[in-house]
């Protein structure tokens, strides 16, 4: 923790929600003005992750340590040339291009939370009465959160994410959580983290499921399941991902519903999840 560091209540950072975000928009969505500000106000994901960085400057700007010492006051002013720079270089110079902006935001939103991390002593608290259990471990928000899915970064906004299916499509793929049945916790590759399903919809006949799992940075990796199955359990064992759903039998068609028990296990390795070689024979 730096010399400016909050000597007050902690900052708890879990504790921000969505709508906190959207209170805090940099945007003023009622009367934007460049081609950015429009292409942002159009899109709901951005304007999320347009808030959900705002907040996080506000609270690196506002913070007021024990004593507004020439540190504080340093780090502050490199703070403001900082966002300005990155405004001008990297968000405007994407222009109305979305990929390109969400981008930009999600490497800026990386950014400002690690310096919130390091510079404001950012803690998490449990919701409910403490109860001495040992040492609480970082709460992690699972509903917003950016999951690589094959090749591409999905960024989950509220438990969701939707985008065209194609190029000028009409259709959307939409990513979601799943629940029921409740994500699990626990720690993988000495890290805390959060198991779940999601599952993506293209909006054609399949629906594929994904064991995923999250850490508290809010990024997180996943594992394709299955097509149109029934996700029963997930859960963190130790260092196993343990995985039970419901499929079919080899030669049933989709149509059919889902009732053969699997149980699968994987591992995180090399930020991936690498499903466990006996669990693959017998998952057969």
């Amino acid at each position: 923790m730096g010399p400016f560091a909050v000597a007050a209540s902690a900052v708890l950072l879990a504790s921000i929600s969505t709508s906190t975000f959207a209170q805090n928009a940099d945007i003023d969505c009622a009367k934007p003005h460049a081609p950015v500000e429009r292409a942002i106000c159009a899109n709901a994901a951005l304007r999320s992750l347009d808030a959900r960085a705002n907040a996080y400057y506000s609270m690196l700007l506002e913070a007021k340590p024990a004593a507004d010492n020439l540190p504080y006051r340093e780090f502050r002013d490199g703070l403001q040339a900082d966002e300005q720079k990155w405004r001008h270089d990297t968000r405007d110079a994407c222009g109305p291009q979305v990929s390109c902006l969400s981008e930009a935001y999600q490497h800026r939103i990386d950014d400002l939370r690690t310096s919130a991390s390091e510079h404001l002593g950012l803690v998490s608290a449990p919701a409910g009465p403490t109860h001495d259990a040992g040492p609480a471990q970082p709460a992690i928000d699972y509903k917003d959160a950016i999951y690589r899915i094959g090749e591409s970064d999905v960024t989950l906004l509220g438990g969701q994410h939707a985008q065209p299916a194609a190029p000028d499509s009409s259709a959307q793929e939409v990513t979601r959580v799943v629940e029921p049945p409740e994500h699990g916790a626990g720690s993988l590759g000495g890290r805390p983290a959060v198991a779940l399903f999601l599952s993506q919809d293209s909006g054609g006949s399949g629906t594929f499921y994904y064991a995923a799992v999250v850490f508290p940075d809010g990024r997180g990796t996943t594992f394709q399941i299955g097509d149109r199955i029934q996700p029963i359990k997930i859960a963190i064992n130790g260092d196993d991902l343990a995985v039970t759903y419901l499929d079919r039998k080899p030669d049933e068609p989709m149509a059919v519903p889902p009732t053969v028990p699997r149980d699968r296990h994987f591992a995180y390795m090399n930020d991936r999840l690498v499903e466990r070689p006996q669990a693959a024979t017998a998952a057969k």
